[in-house]
Parts: C-alpha cells; sequence; structure tokens
C-alpha cells in the first residue's frame, strides 16, 4: 500500500519529494492521495488546491506540498476516534400537507407513513429509531421509524438526527442523504472526554459549567442533573466541534484533530503564513496564494480555540489567514482575544478572519509573517489552560499591557481571588475542588498556592471554602509578569505530632478542631489524639483497646 500518493493522468511540472509515489493507475492501493480516484484511506483536497492555486517558486511548491502530506499523516497518527455502526431500515415518515409529501413519491424502497405538522406533539430518539407522538383525531399514537422528512420543520426537530428538512437542503438533496443513510450507517465518535477535569462533571454543590451541553445543535451531549454527569451520543453527534471550542478547562478534545496533533501540524508552519480553511469549503474554492502562504484544512469547522489559534500563530510566526462560513461562538470569542493581545504587543491582529471570498483574497494578499511572535513549548502532557498560560506569558514578557476586561465573554474567563487569610485555616478544600490547577497546596511550608493565569473564574472554591474567606473576582486578564505567576494566599505555621514530633497539620486548623471538640470529648485519650498525627492515633486507639482487653481479663 502506498502511503504518500500523488495521482495523476498528466506528467507534472515539477518534481515531488522522494517520499511521495506519483501514480496514473487508481487500482493502486494508497493511504493519503490527492485524489478520491484512487480509494483513499485519507483524501487529501488542499493538495490539488494548493498547486492550483499557489503563486510560489518550484522549490517552495515541492517543499509545501510534502509539508501537507506530513501533516496529513499526523493526523491520521494522532487522531483518537472510534468507528461504529448501526443498522438503519427504510420505515419513513414523511411531515407535511398533500402536496409537498407528493414530492417523494419515488421513494418508493421505502415503507412510508404521512402527518400533518400539527399533528406531531413530541419526537425523541435518534437515526434508526426516530420516535414520534402523534395526536390525530382525539386518538395519541406512536410511532417509531427510522428516518423523518419534514417540510418547514418545527424547532422540536432541530437537534434530532435523521430528520432532514427540504426547506434547507432542497428536494432532490434529501432523497440523496435519506437514501444513503439506509443499510449500515456508520458513525464515529468526534470528541474525547476526560471527566477529571470536566466543570460540569459532580459539581454538586452548584453548576458551574455546562457550555459544551448549551451549545450542542444535535443533543450529541445532554447534561444529568441529577447525577452531574454528561452524557454522550455519538450518532447523534454532526462533527462540528463546537463544544471544544467552549469548553474552559479542555476536558473535551476534537478526536480527529487532537491538540497533540495541532500541535505537531502546527510546527510545520514555521515561517509560513497558514490559511485555515473547512476541508468541505477547499475543493471548490477559488483564490490565490501567494507566495509562502500554506493551506491548513480542518474537518470539524468549529473546534478551535483560543489555545490552538495561539499556538498556530506563535508556532508560524506570522498572522494566520481563517476562512470559515459558519463561526462558532467560541471561535469568534477566541480570536477577538487573542487580537486584542496581539494589538497590544505586536499593533496587528493574529488572525485575520472572514465568511466572505472576496475579503478573504485581500487577507490573504495582505497577510505578514511576525518573525519577533515565533515561539514553541513542548505542549504534550498539558491541560489547555498550562498551554495557553505559558504561551500567553511569553507574549507579555517583561511588559505591561494592561487589563483585558472578559465581562462580556460567554466562555473564556479568567479570575482573582481574595482569601481573608485570618479565617483560613488551610484546610485545602479550594484545592481539592480545583481541577485546573489554579489552586495547589505546598506541603514543605503549609501554604496555599494560586495562579490566576490558569484559573476560569468556575468559582467552585469559593462555594466550597468551608470558612466563607475566599472571593472571585472574575473578567480580568492583566497582562503583566505577575499575573502568571504562584502566589501565597495563605500560610501557616506547622503543628507537630505529640507523641511523634512529626508535623502533620497547620495550627490553625488543630486550633479549630479543638475548640470544637475539647468541649465534647470526655475521654483523656480522645482529647489527646486531637493533637496527634493520624499514624499515633491509630496507635492510641490500638493501645487502647488492648489495656481494656487485659484489665478485662
Amino acid at each position: 500500500m502506498i502511503e504518500y500518493a500523488f495521482y495523476s493522468k498528466q506528467p507534472l511540472d515539477f518534481p515531488l519529494s522522494d517520499d511521495i509515489i506519483i501514480i496514473n493507475d487508481n487500482s493502486a492501493s494508497t493511504i493519503i492521495s490527492n485524489s478520491k480516484e484512487t480509494n483513499p484511506v485519507i483524501y487529501a483536497p488542499e493538495i490539488n488546491f494548493y498547486i492550483e492555486s499557489s503563486n510560489a517558486s518550484i522549490l517552495e511548491k515541492i517543499n509545501v506540498i510534502d509539508k501537507l502530506y506530513k501533516s496529513r499523516g499526523i493526523k491520521l497518527d494522532y487522531a483518537k476516534f472510534n468507528e461504529y455502526k448501526k443498522d438503519v431500515k427504510n420505515r419513513l415518515l414523511i411531515i407535511g400537507n398533500k402536496e409537498e409529501a407528493e414530492n417523494f413519491d419515488d421513494l418508493e424502497e421505502f415503507d412510508k407513513y404521512y402527518a400533518l405538522p400539527e399533528w406531531i406533539i413530541d419526537v425523541n430518539g435518534t437515526i434508526g429509531n426516530l420516535q414520534f407522538k402523534i395526536q390525530k383525531d382525539d386518538k395519541l399514537i406512536d410511532l417509531e421509524v427510522d428516518q423523518a422528512i419534514w417540510i418547514n420543520a418545527k424547532e422540536i426537530a432541530f437537534k434530532q438526527k435523521g430528520i432532514v428538512d427540504p426547506s434547507d437542503v432542497g428536494i432532490d438533496k434529501t432523497k440523496e442523504i435519506i437514501r444513503k443513510r439506509v443499510g449500515i450507517y456508520q458513525y464515529k465518535n468526534y470528541v474525547t472526554y476526560n471527566k477529571d477535569i470536566c466543570q460540569y462533571h459532580h459539581r454538586v454543590l452548584e453548576e458551574t459549567c455546562g457550555n459544551c451541553a448549551n451549545v450542542c445543535p444535535t443533543n450529541a451531549i445532554i447534561k444529568d442533573d441529577k447525577t452531574k454527569e454528561l452524557i454522550f451520543s455519538p450518532i447523534d453527534c454532526d462533527g462540528c466541534g463546537g463544544c471544544v471550542s467552549v469548553c474552559p478547562s479542555g476536558a473535551l478534545d476534537f478526536s480527529a484533530i487532537p491538540r497533540d496533533s495541532f500541535y505537531e501540524i502546527s510546527k510545520l508552519f514555521k515561517g509560513y503564513i497558514p490559511f485555515i480553511v473547512p476541508e468541505d469549503m477547499i475543493e471548490n474554492l477559488k483564490v490565490t496564494l501567494p507566495e509562502g502562504v500554506i493551506p491548513l484544512s480542518i474537518e470539524g469547522r468549529k473546534f478551535l480555540d483560543e489555545v490552538h489559534l495561539l499556538t498556530l500563530f506563535q508556532d508560524s510566526g506570522a498572522q494566520i489567514v481563517f476562512l470559515n462560513n459558519n463561526f462558532s461562538k467560541g471561535e469568534k470569542e477566541a480570536i477577538r482575544l487573542i487580537n486584542e493581545i496581539s494589538n497590544r504587543k505586536y499593533n496587528k491582529d493574529a488572525v485575520l478572519f472572514t465568511d466572505d471570498l472576496q475579503e478573504v483574497q485581500e487577507f490573504l494578499n495582505i497577510a505578514q509573517k511576525l518573525p519577533e511572535a515565533e515561539y514553541t513549548i513542548s505542549e504534550y502532557n498539558l491541560k489547555k489552560r498550562d498551554i495557553f498560560s505559558s504561551r500567553l506569558s511569553y507574549l507579555v514578557g517583561n511588559d505591561n499591557l494592561g487589563i483585558v476586561d472578559l465581562k462580556d465573554n460567554n466562555y473564556i474567563h479568567y479570575g482573582k481571588v481574595e482569601i481573608d487569610e485570618s479565617k483560613c485555616t488551610l484546610c485545602m478544600g479550594c484545592a481539592s475542588v480545583c481541577n485546573v490547577g489554579a489552586f495547589t497546596a505546598n506541603n514543605e511550608d503549609n501554604s496555599l498556592l494560586f495562579n490566576a493565569s490558569v484559573c476560569t473564574a468556575c468559582g467552585y472554591c469559593e462555594i466550597a471554602c468551608a470558612e466563607n474567606c475566599l472571593k472571585v473576582i472574575p473578567d480580568e486578564l492583566e497582562l503583566n509578569k505577575e499575573f502568571f505567576a504562584q502566589k501565597t494566599m495563605a500560610k501557616d505555621e506547622p503543628f507537630y505530632c505529640i507523641m511523634c514530633g512529626k508535623p502533620f497539620a497547620p495550627t490553625k486548623a488543630i486550633e479549630k478542631i479543638a475548640a470544637k471538640l475539647l468541649p465534647i470529648f470526655t475521654d483523656e485519650l480522645k482529647k489527646k489524639s486531637i493533637y496527634c498525627c493520624p499514624e499515633c492515633k491509630s496507635k492510641l486507639s490500638f493501645n487502647e483497646y488492648i489495656e481494656r482487653k487485659t484489665d478485662g481479663k
């Protein structure tokens, strides 16, 4: 099997690198190819697009085409999705008036049911088992079908996979979609999930997130408010990636291009201007690429966040041109943030973004390289917030670029905290509930540390604080050196075990426990145990048990 295949019936005007095999026989087995005719595992339309659109020199074209193949190879190697299958039969419900329904009479291979829009009470399920509640002539009917055509669909249909609205895609396209889905319907999980850093998962005191479920257009992610857990339905996911762009902690990642994959790909763009364009737009795109511009074709047009964009901006050392006819809310917010920071530092936007073909050509012509912005780090095993903090800290350097007001943001937030140290007992409850690492406990000197540059301002630490001595001040991102450093918020002298002499807790915590328990305890042994470490406390209990057994004998 050929790993990198270039299919062409006509000879090329220039050579390709030795890794790329030029073929003119579409019967060859290929992994990554510029042509669908070779039935590749990965089809890369950006290769032909670049060759046809670029004004680069021959030497640059040879180098860039090699990078485009390598980029696809990285995506393939790092992809984390699993593939699934479901049997979809031919049961079809058509919702509309008689004249509208007649447009689909030629779908003769289907077992068709008909309903007027006003009969539909509710719909649940997904493709393969859509469940409709229908009210007709005072009768309530439960109907299960595999798919549905709903002309001018109601809002309740918008989040159900398996329902097609011809008013959106046209009659012919509707028939094509419906027919294509029958049989073994294949799908995959477009997102991976780490519940340990999710800011919804098991937040039982109060809900502090849920962005992913709130923006999901297809009910592929649902919040279970009883268990405080997210429920994922890969079959309902359309692969847009919008949930990833609004996840504050990085608990969600886009499985087709995980963060590690995007980081590796970004390194290929060093010294070039990246041109981001969704995969389904690039094949028919008509623009001219100036020398030094490389296309970055992305699957899932809505998954990019502030970390992706800053990574690509710094690793390339150039402005990014981003064309998308359907930007997500998360992407727009991330672009605004990155551009505001970039303007304060470099007096230029980092990302030139548009949905207009004429404007994107203008952006491609004026985009510049910014060598002073070039920077890279190893992002492996780092959380989303840690990556952004490290990269942003470098960008800010020793400058004071002011404060970015984030109060109007829906998804990107930062927070500072105030702690009344006189009331804090260093119980470390705040550190135990902070899953992004903004709070950490330093056991060496019994101090509580806080790093504002990774805080999401979720406020859960404030809710969990047993002493009510902590307050979160949200939505001010300070662009100065101090903001990215850990600060000591509270500190106490260690208390030493009265038996073994080992330090085991802050003095304030022991004093508070003693104040509450000494009036209650009448047994001298129990009073003594308050001032003992866990190991010695166990010894006390065991010695007491032995003495009582001995006295009993």
